[in-house]
């Protein structure tokens, strides 16, 4: 980039920032700053300054600010006009309005004593400016930070979000079904199917059980019955929790609030089970822990992967809670030959029945998981 200013005749070009040699005078002391010239004076208070003979970016950040240090604010704010901050010339016009937004130290007897900034004309700060004092986070600090608060997040062993998401086994209990009937949105293009389909923040129309009646405020979770599993009833599908918001004669009208899949007419709804947070607390390791088997997985998988969910045989009867860890474990078969003993999954429970329980699957050491194989206790959550 090229120098803008005006360029008086006859004058040379100073170096801003150290002394050069001149074997016709002696060479200028830029190591403090320059006396102010006498012609022609400019208050501190002006938006531009004229930059005349034997002046220095040095002495110009000392008349303005008490502090000579801050001359690469002065560079940085005119490098339209400065090629190199190094060599300024007379007759060159300085914009310092921005930089009198800047803390000026108030002047006192001792100029070489650097006094806590202060602002120019006004008691509030100018806000988020910083000077080339103030330490600047580099990059490599931002993302270490991000780094860290991903490493440093507070345990939770059971989110409300896993709780009502995970489904369960209803143990041939009879529960109080509502259905949906539909969205009651009229959709922006004809449907070509009387089946309509709801997201998050949509209405839907649901017929109440008649054994109970909703309720302004009744939060109710929307499932689905997936399929039935000998001895231990249907396996409940959650898809997603609906807040009734207006009560009809035949009818409720619910808002969806929270959703893990399609939402669809003839689903069922059900009085939301009350989630209990557990805190913080992380389970403690136990010995010879409680022993089950696995009874199924909920969804159809060949192979186990993390985030699944697997139901043990195992529930409130025996003191399972929310937060206990099981691991899935093939045993060792003592023939001579075979292998030892070998963890398949660890699960962590997330949601209970009486007895039964549903486990999110957090390791998968080997991904081969059938119902009948057993399952231990090895966390278990302060009671």
């Amino acid at each position: 980039m090229g120098g803008v200013g005006v360029v008086a005749p006859g004058l040379r070009a100073q170096d801003t920032t150290q002394a050069r040699p001149d074997t016709s005078k002696p060479a200028q002391d830029t190591g403090r700053a320059a006396p102010s010239p006498a012609a022609p004076q400019q208050e501190p208070g002006s938006t531009t300054h004229v930059v005349v003979q034997g002046e220095t970016l040095w002495s110009i950040a000392q008349q303005y600010f008490n502090d000579p240090l801050l001359w690469p604010e002065i560079y940085r704010l005119n490098t339209n006009v400065v090629e190199d901050p190094h060599w300024i010339y007379p007759g060159e016009a300085l914009n310092l309005a921005s930089v009198l937004g800047v803390a000026r130290a108030p002047e006192s007897a001792d100029t070489t004593a650097v006094s806590p900034p202060q602002i120019a004309g006004a008691d509030e700060p100018t806000g988020g400016y910083q000077t080339i004092f103030e330490r600047r986070r580099t990059r490599t600090d931002q993302e270490r930070d991000v780094l860290r608060a991903y490493a440093d997040q507070p345990y939770r062993p059971v989110r409300r979000g896993e709780f009502y998401a995970a489904g369960f086994l209803t143990e041939n209990e009879r529960l109080p079904y509502g259905r949906v009937l539909g969205n009651t949105a009229v959709p922006a293009i004809p449907r070509l199917s009387e089946r309509t389909t709801a997201i998050t923040f949509d209405q839907i129309a649901i017929t109440p059980p008649r054994s109970a009646s909703y309720h302004v405020g009744d939060s109710l979770l929307i499932v689905r019955i997936d399929r039935d599993i000998a001895r231990w009833g249907g396996v409940v599908m959650p898809l997603g929790v609906a807040r009734v918001s207006e009560v009809q004669r035949k009818q409720v009208l619910a808002e969806l609030i929270m959703q893990f899949a399609r939402v669809r007419n003839g689903d069922l709804s059900l009085p939301l089970e009350p989630f209990t947070d557990p805190g913080r607390v992380r389970p403690t390791p136990v010995v010879q822990g409680l022993e089950g088997i696995v009874i199924a997985q909920r969804d159809y998988h060949v192979l186990a992967a993390p985030q699944q969910i697997i139901f043990v045989n195992r529930g409130r009867a025996d003191g399972v809670v929310p937060g206990d860890v099981f691991e899935v474990y093939r045993p060792a078969s003592g023939a001579p030959g075979t292998g030892s003993e070998q963890v398949r999954v660890v699960l962590e429970i997330v949601h209970t029945r009486e007895h039964s329980a549903s486990g999110l699957v957090l390791n998968v050491n080997h991904p081969d998981i059938f119902p009948g194989m057993p399952a231990r206790l090895v966390r278990k959550m302060p009671s």
